[in-house]
């Protein structure tokens, strides 16, 4: 979940304020920062594409902070004007991670690629740990009456950062002048074999992307592992006041703690990925598919145990909570880097089309808990548990059927294929890897 979206969900379970909305109001409100951010993913990733995600990511950022600015006067003078910033917000952020996708195509080295987009996205984390209590605290204390310097810090602190971008960041080594000659031709050399496997401008190949095992293994593995972290980050705090009486997202820090494990895992399972990869433990697919394993069954096995603790047991809860997210953040360096492994062409594209419909399930895990919960007791809650648990593993289970690591035929240009270069842009098989004939022979 976005950093905005965490504190707008945050005020939300607060005491009472200015506004008197209605339920439907209030329900638009907090849903119109999803409308944005499902339709624009697959248009930024595109984009950034085509014209490079230097720009593109500048645009993005001034389309979330301008809004952000104008959300204390507009709340003040219309719940609709409110709802179309909301949008506007949920539009620019959609773009954030397609459009650095496309970043990392162009800038990670295979072999460091785990780490380096991981670490970054683990940045969207530590926002919400320092946010989140920040924001509690600004709501008692801060300018201009309060809760609307929470909205004036965060766009201005995103306009400062729009800045620096421009001034710092190129679309590529080639255009960068500020990195050494060596660091430019590392990166270049590295990622030369996929370069010059998709150097011509085709049409977009949607039959490939709907026909191809690995991309599916990608879209179910983030949608199962956004219905379970939407669950942990959005349903439990709910339940804990239910059954457990413990209202945990009144309380700042305690709100936070999930995001802080969720980075602190962010990174270190990158580095640990990219060593492996490194030092040909396991390749590219294998190290996909055991990170997305960890982080989904893990997490699976903490939302069970979260579902049968009492009110006498509420400390325990809040740990199993932290560990259960953090764990989840494994599989960030599964299948979430997958799309550049795939098709470093189409990163942004494949993430776009992964991210937007594994973001649908923010609108259908609260929908379900509120119909299985109507009494709100620990056994209907345990069905919500068991549901999302499952939902992980299936996911699990299917990414470890279907997913890959390796260059797609349908990423490459024809002649690479016709003249039989394909399997030379794949890492080769070291260590104990085996051929496809092999893992043939060991099944029979």
């Amino acid at each position: 979940m976005h950093l905005q979206q965490s504190i707008f969900l945050f005020f939300s379970q607060q005491l009472d304020g200015p506004f008197v909305w209605t339920k439907t109001a209030q329900g638009h409100i907090l849903g119109a920062f999803f409308y944005g951010y499902l339709v624009s993913q697959v248009p930024a990733g595109m984009l950034a594409e085509h014209v490079g995600g230097k720009w593109v990511f500048t645009g993005i950022m001034a389309v979330t902070a301008i809004p952000t600015l104008l959300t204390p006067p507009a709340a003040n003078i219309s719940y609709k004007m409110l709802i179309v910033l909301r949008v506007l917000v949920g539009i620019g952020s959609g773009g954030i991670f397609p459009v650095m996708h496309v970043m990392w195509s162009q800038w990670s080295p295979p072999l460091e690629r785990s780490k380096l987009t991981g670490i970054t996205y683990a940045g969207a984390m530590m926002g919400s740990v320092v946010a989140l209590p920040l924001s509690g605290v600004l709501c008692q204390h801060g300018f201009a009456g309060g809760w609307p310097s929470v909205f004036y810090l965060i766009g201005g602190a995103t306009l400062v950062m729009m800045v620096v971008w421009v001034l710092l960041i190129s679309d590529s080594p080639e255009t960068d002048r500020k990195i050494s000659s060596a660091e430019r031709m590392y990166i270049l050399t590295s990622l030369k074999p996929e370069q010059s496997a998709h150097s011509k401008k085709r049409a977009m190949p949607w039959l490939s992307f709907l026909k191809s095992g690995p991309l599916w293994a990608i879209i179910v593995a983030n949608f199962t592992s956004d219905w379970g972290l939407y669950t942990l980050l959005t349903n439990i705090p709910t339940y804990m006041k239910d059954v457990l009486h413990r209202d945990i997202q009144s309380n700042g820090m305690l709100s936070a703690l999930p995001f802080l494990g969720l980075w602190l895992n962010m990174n270190i399972s990158p580095i640990i990925a990219d060593k492996l990869r490194s030092t040909h433990i396991l390749n590219t697919t294998r190290t996909r598919k055991l990170f997305t394993c960890i982080g989904q069954v893990g997490a699976a096995v903490f939302l069970v145990a979260l579902a049968y603790l009492d009110h006498t047991q509420w400390i325990l809860a809040i740990v199993l909570l932290t560990i259960g997210v953090a764990v989840s953040g494994s599989a960030y360096s599964g299948y979430l880097i997958n799309h550049i492994d795939l098709a470093p062409k189409y990163a942004g594209t494949l993430f776009g089309i992964s991210n937007c419909i594994a973001a649908t399930s923010g609108f259908m895990t609260p929908y379900v808990a509120a119909v299985l919960t109507p009494n709100r007791t620990q056994e209907e809650w345990q069905i919500v548990f068991f549901i999302a648990a499952a939902v992980y593993v299936c996911g699990a289970i299917f990414y470890g059927i279907f997913g890959s690591g390796d260059l797609q035929p349908w990423a490459v240009d024809k002649e690479v294929i016709d003249a039989g270069e394909l399997n030379s842009l794949n890492p080769p098989k070291q260590n104990g890897d085996m051929t496809k004939e092999q893992e043939a022979n060991e099944v029979v």
